[in-house]
């Protein structure tokens, strides 16, 4: 249905700045008429969809049943809503015709509100009522089925029909898609439009397995990554991220690479390379997911330093440089740098050169407030767990010019069933190769000491040795 009982976060609805929104400058403007009775003296808004939020772009008082609005410019072809709180939303599209839109909203029956002037919102209407249509008569079907007490031979007939049913269906949407595939209603309906998967309901693994590598190869297939007007959908920047967490390999490089390849599919538009590379940008280095920072160093490397992005500033660069620093050597799927340190006993010793299933190089400060609080969960909850299943610990205090003090915090820890080292002189340059910039910071390294675990607390440590070691 058109309409829609929707709760929207007034936080995103009127966020007004939005990048490279800006509406267009040629064409004979926009202007959008909505006939509405019983809503006199309500606010009603025009919005807009962008990057899987919503964005207020009007706002006008319903008076004697009409809400108008207008722009001397067009507004950038996308999807757009009407919105009077509390729970009333309608979706338009918005595409090159935009000066003479007419909607006529029938309060007993929102069905049979009407719109004129815009083809592609017209479109989307008969759709959405046409596929409401037929999943009522999808359900009542279901509905029959669940019975229990049905003989085989209805069973069999409801079967067939609830079958016949989706065969329409597809047919309609498939039918609509081709006879429009040049205007914009087209562009939308094919890009919601899943692929078909070559088995629809896997029996075994093998069927499984190929589903996922189909799915992976051709998920995008219809949607036109060079199509700008796409991001200004309620639905693209939810692909992105339902491509990547549920038919990309879980690993930090396979996410990163992906998300690479997907970059150089829009780089035959600019609005679209700029979306994609920014979206993929931003979501990582604010994802509180370990190794996502894979994702935005690797487009980092490939798209953004020593090239000249004008709507990246000096500043901007500045923080993703500042922040790549922190992590070029210590990712998720490196090999960890061979520190040398010395024991309390003056001994030198190198970390990959201990033999462990799960090496855990653990950095704090004996005088560090958080350090204090974390250390003795490391150790006697973390550590007493896992250590008869391979786990071994290097704590390397970064602030052991005081031997005394260091040496005090170990024992009241009870630390000396770990391997306890200090760089006094700093030779080892651990600051280099691993972010110490905040402690305690915990690396966790595997038995060929690669990276696979970072910067996460006891809690999250837990977890992650309850996965893997158990697995």
């Amino acid at each position: 249905m058109k309409f829609k009982t929707v709760v929207i976060l007034l936080s995103l609805l009127f966020a007004f700045g939005m990048e490279a929104q800006n509406i267009k400058d040629s064409g004979s403007g926009f202007n959008l008429e909505v006939n509405y009775p019983g809503q006199d003296g309500k606010k009603m808004y025009f919005g807009q969809y962008w990057r899987g939020a919503t964005y207020a772009r009007d706002s006008v008082i319903v008076s004697s049943g009409k809400a108008i609005f207008s722009s001397k410019q067009k507004y950038p072809e996308g999807q757009y809503f009407l919105y009077i709180a509390p729970d009333i939303r309608t979706d338009i599209l918005i595409g090159n015709e935009q000066s003479n839109i007419q909607i006529n909203i029938n309060k007993d029956n929102y069905l049979r509100s009407t719109i004129s002037g815009s083809n592609d919102s017209k479109l989307l209407w008969d759709y959405l009522n046409k596929i409401a249509d037929n999943d009522n008569i999808r359900e009542t079907l279901e509905d029959q089925l669940s019975d229990p007490n049905i003989t085989p031979q209805k069973r069999a007939s409801l079967e067939k029909e609830l079958a016949r049913e989706n065969e329409i269906s597809q047919m309609y949407v498939e039918t609509l898609i081709k006879d429009n595939k040049n205007n914009w209603f087209g562009a939308f309906l094919k890009g919601i439009t899943p692929v078909t998967l070559p088995y629809p309901t896997p029996k075994n693994d093998k069927e499984f397995t190929e589903n996922k590598n189909y799915g992976k190869a051709h998920y995008f297939d219809n949607i036109d990554l060079t199509d700008p007007r796409l991001w200004r959908t309620n639905y693209m920047a939810s692909y992105v991220d339902a491509y990547l967490r549920q038919w990309v390999d879980p690993t930090p490089d396979s996410l990163a690479i992906a998300a690479s390849k997907l970059v150089a599919k829009t780089k035959s538009n600019e609005a679209c390379f700029k979306e994609m590379l920014s979206y993929l940008i931003n979501t990582s280095t604010t994802s509180n997911r370990m190794g996502d920072e894979n994702i935005w160093a690797k487009l980092c490397e490939e798209y953004i330093f020593g090239k000249k992005l004008n709507w990246i500033d000096s500043t901007q660069m500045s923080g993703l440089q500042f922040m790549y620093e922190h992590i070029k050597n210590n990712r998720i799927g490196m090999k960890a740098r061979n520190l040398m340190l010395t024991t309390m006993d003056g001994k030198t010793f190198y970390t990959n050169d201990i033999k462990a299933d799960y090496l855990m190089l653990y950095f704090y400060g004996h005088d560090c407030h958080y350090c204090i609080e974390e250390t003795p969960r490391l150790h006697n909850e973390l550590y007493a767990k896992y250590k008869d299943k391979g786990l071994q610990v290097v704590a390397i205090d970064i602030k052991g010019e005081d031997r005394n003090e260091w040496e005090k915090f170990i024992k009241d820890n009870k630390m000396t069933d770990w391997i306890n080292a200090f760089d006094a002189k700093n030779r080892s340059q651990f600051w280099l190769y691993f972010d110490t910039s905040y402690i305690p910071a915990v690396f966790v390294l595997d038995k060929d000491k690669k990276i696979v675990a970072k910067k996460i607390d006891s809690k999250g440590l837990e977890q992650f040795f309850d996965f893997y070691i158990n697995k």
